[in-house]
């Protein structure tokens, strides 16, 4: 089998994949011309590190919901603990697109499976599925989880969210039409039920978005940690009344010329890989994802919206109508143009109006506290905003933003001297190690708990995978794997001081707690030569110069 890692050219074998996809009689533009660009998560690890995309799907990514995820970051709030983590959810967009690619390009090369796609007519699913897991992030808020979080409630909503933007946004509806009018109605398809086993490789414990996200996230922290994609196949097999494989006595899956279900089995050679990937995940949830120093400015965004909402006041109103709208709406009620409208430019242009203008020293400290500090401020709005190409045009707003920066880097208010001290949160929020049942109920309710439970491995999303001898196991059940996929808590309290005093808390009690609690500013476990292996601008180049010469 062709891996795609060695090809030099990987434009040709791809041009004969999408030629032989896009013959099929309902689609109206069968030509086939791919564009490329170069994804620096490839760039270790294959000859040729570009992803390819027909026109068809091009027109997708050109769309506004689509551009947008430019500007929305894949880790949120992480930039301030990591400063190079400031790809976009875009980026990772089209990284779990080129591995679907990949994912389809390996099964192009077992004839069956080729045979099948054809004798059922099964290429517009194909297409139409590349198309999803592109789009699987379109509905993410600026910030990602932690605005979700914090102001719907729910971990999923952007799956919902995106669900409506990608079946209802006219713009996308009009490039689905364009490629077939059947290409609607089976997207649609894609939503409710699961074709050729796309779930298992989408929404599970190994899927492309987690090998993607892991690769490129550890890639931006500063690491070559790489996890190319393994080949399965899919075997026919005796399941249950639920769907679910039939099981020996000894936890082996039977396999049969006559089941009357299909899995996708990984063959033994991928075992260790499948082992490294979900290692690696559960090590990056501690020192990445719900690190303690990130959950100390995600514990701060739900108390700015909380003191930002009770306030009447005319600065930032439109951020106000558009946090209004998505507590208080259901999701099927969100009015989808704003909701596009918004990203992370719009919405940190927003709170530098608030954390300069608001007329409570509170909010606007409070504010201040989920904007990055400035050097990793200043790296994210460099990436978001293509300041690495010269020939970059600006539309108004983004020229009115980039001025707000200009003069922030030249300011010494009090404002610009916070936004650029690294430990100004770390001074302005108390970590509670313990429990807080202790406390008294008026700052009880004050406190922000973070509680989240990792589980590195859930058997309801099954892996299937062989032993030496051939034997089809799932993964847990495995007999060379030792792993107990055991759950974890990651559990934290926080204190915010300017939410104690918005809420009237008096300087005595917020100096005992000082006392009683100090401040411990949460250290990196990661090395910082390590951190810096990706800053955006060579040596010897400072940022702040970059955006001082606009």
């Amino acid at each position: 089998m062709l891996r795609l890692e060695n090809v030099e050219n990987k434009k040709q074998a791809f041009q004969i994949f999408f030629m032989w996809l896009f013959d099929d009689d309902r689609i109206i533009d069968k030509s086939i011309v791919l564009y490329d660009e170069i994804d620096f998560a490839l760039c270790s690890s294959y000859c040729d590190p570009n992803i390819y995309y027909p026109a068809q799907i091009k027109r997708f990514f050109d769309t506004q919901a689509m551009n947008r995820l430019s500007r929305i970051s894949q880790l949120g709030l992480a930039i301030n603990n990591h400063p190079n983590l400031y790809h976009s959810r875009l980026e990772h967009s089209k990284g779990v697109y080129y591995r679907k690619v990949e994912e389809f390009f390996y099964n192009f090369q077992d004839s069956s499976w080729k045979k099948y796609i054809e004798d059922n007519n099964l290429k517009l699913y194909l297409i139409a599925e590349l198309i999803k897991i592109a789009g699987h992030d379109i509905g993410h808020l600026p910030l990602s989880h932690a605005l979700e979080e914090q102001i719907i409630g729910k971990r999923s909503a952007h799956e919902k969210i995106g669900k409506r933007i990608m079946l209802e946004n006219e713009e996308i509806q009009d490039v689905l039409s364009s490629i077939s009018p059947c290409m609607n109605s089976i997207l649609e398809q894609l939503y409710d039920k699961n074709i050729l086993n796309f779930k298992q490789h989408d929404e599970s414990n190994y899927d492309i978005d987690r090998l993607d996200y892991l690769s490129r996230d550890t890639l931006y922290q500063g690491f070559n940690i790489t996890f190319p994609s393994q080949v399965y196949k899919t075997v026919c097999v005796k399941c249950d009344e639920h769907n679910k494989p039939l099981l020996t006595e000894d936890g082996i899956i039977a396999e049969t010329s006559f089941g009357n279900c299909f899995i996708d089995v990984y063959d033994y050679s991928s075992l260790q890989e499948i082992l490294k990937a979900l290692e690696v995940r559960e090590s990056k949830y501690a020192e990445m994802y719900i690190e303690p120093r990130l959950q100390l400015y995600e514990a701060s965004i739900k108390n700015f919206f909380e003191a930002f909402l009770k306030l009447d006041s005319a600065v930032g109103f439109d951020l106000k109508s558009f946090l209004s709208s998505l507590r208080t709406s259901n999701i099927e009620d969100l009015d989808l143009d704003e909701f596009i409208s918004w990203d992370e430019i719009r919405f940190y242009s927003s709170l530098l109006d608030i954390a300069e203008n608001s007329k409570d020293v509170n909010l606007r400290d409070l504010a201040t506290l989920i904007i990055p500090n400035m050097s990793s401020f200043l790296t994210l709005i460099y990436s978001f905003m293509n300041m690495y190409n010269k020939s970059q045009s600006y539309s108004a707003k983004d020229k009115e933003f980039l001025l707000k920066i200009k003069n922030l880097i030249k300011s010494n208010d009090s404002f610009a001297t916070n936004l650029k001290d690294s430990n100004f949160a770390s001074s302005n929020i108390i970590h509670i190690p313990n429990s807080i049942d202790s406390f008294d109920s008026n700052i009880k309710n004050l406190i922000s708990s973070f509680s989240y439970r990792l589980v590195p491995y859930k058997p309801s999303e099954p892996i299937y995978v062989r032993d030496k001898k051939g034997k089809i196991y799932e993964l847990s059940s495995h007999p060379e794997v030792t792993n107990e996929f055991g759950s974890i808590l990651f559990q934290t309290n926080f204190i915010s001081i300017p939410y104690l005093r918005f809420n009237g808390i008096d300087d005595n009690t917020i100096n005992s707690l000082k006392n009683l609690y100090g401040f411990r500013v949460i250290s990196s476990t990661v090395d910082k030569n390590v951190e810096e292996n990706l800053q955006p601008l060579q040596v010897g180049h400072k940022i702040e110069d970059k955006f001082l010469e606009l």
